[in-house]
Parts: C-alpha cells; structure tokens; sequence
C-alpha cells in the first residue's frame, strides 16, 4: 500500500509527506489564495507522470544496453474550464540524447504507457494521454 498525507499551512498551502518520509510544500498562485511556494496539485500530477514513464523508459533501456547521454520528460495538461474541472489531454515529450535506436525507445515508451506506469495507467480513460519523442546528437 502507499501512502501520502498533507497538513495545511496557511493560505490554501499544504505540507505534503509521502509514506516513506518525503516532503513538499503543495501551493497556488496567490490569485487563488495560496503563495505560490511550491507546484499545484494538477503540476503535481503531471510531473508524477512524467517520473513515473521516465523512471520506466530509462530502466528497458538500460536493460537492452542502450547507452544515451542524457533524457527528459515533460507534460502538459489540458483542463476544463467548466466545473467539474479535470484534465482532459496530455501531451507527453520524451527527449533522449545520444545514438539510440529508434525502435528500442519506441519500445520502451509503449511497455511504460500500456503496461508499467502506475500514473498513465490510473489516468488513461480520464484523460487523453498523446506521447511523441525527440532523439538528439549527443550532448
């Protein structure tokens, strides 16, 4: 089982621990009430994903022996402006530097999107989730 917990602050700021002793401060635009100290909880979220398929995408390949410089991941949520609000796409950018082969990180991406990544996995159906890569010269 795992396990998170956030303790308000001030403002609509929270204090966010994660089961194994983690902390982050959950914040808001002061627009909104909060402070702006930290990522928002949709922010939260999208950056969960992106650790979640990155930490995936990086382990396959480093079982295939796929050597590569450097690798990142970013999202970008759509939300609705009427209420309920939710996410309704994501766009999801892995970029890789280095000579990877094309079909070993296009590999890596579908086995972390269809079958490992917890957070694509809860969020698929909800949300529509659009991935694309970029391969680059090495750093």
């Amino acid at each position: 089982m795992r396990k998170g917990k956030v303790v308000w602050n001030r403002g609509l700021q929270f204090v966010g621990t994660s089961g194994s002793g983690h902390g982050i401060v959950i914040d808001t635009k002061p627009e909104e009430g909060g402070f702006d100290a930290g990522p928002s909880n949709t922010e939260l979220l999208l950056m969960a994903l992106c650790g979640c398929t990155g930490m995936d995408v990086v382990s396959i390949l480093k079982k295939k022996r796929v050597e590569f410089d450097d690798f990142e991941v970013d999202a970008e949520g759509e939300v609705t402006s009427e209420l309920p609000n939710r996410l309704t796409a994501i766009h999801v950018t892995y970029r890789i530097w280095g000579k990877v082969p094309e079909a070993a990180l296009e590999q890596a991406i579908e086995l972390s999107k269809e079958k490992y990544c917890t957070i694509s996995n809860t969020i698929k159906g909800v949300a529509q989730i659009f991935y694309e890569y970029h391969i680059n010269p090495a750093r």
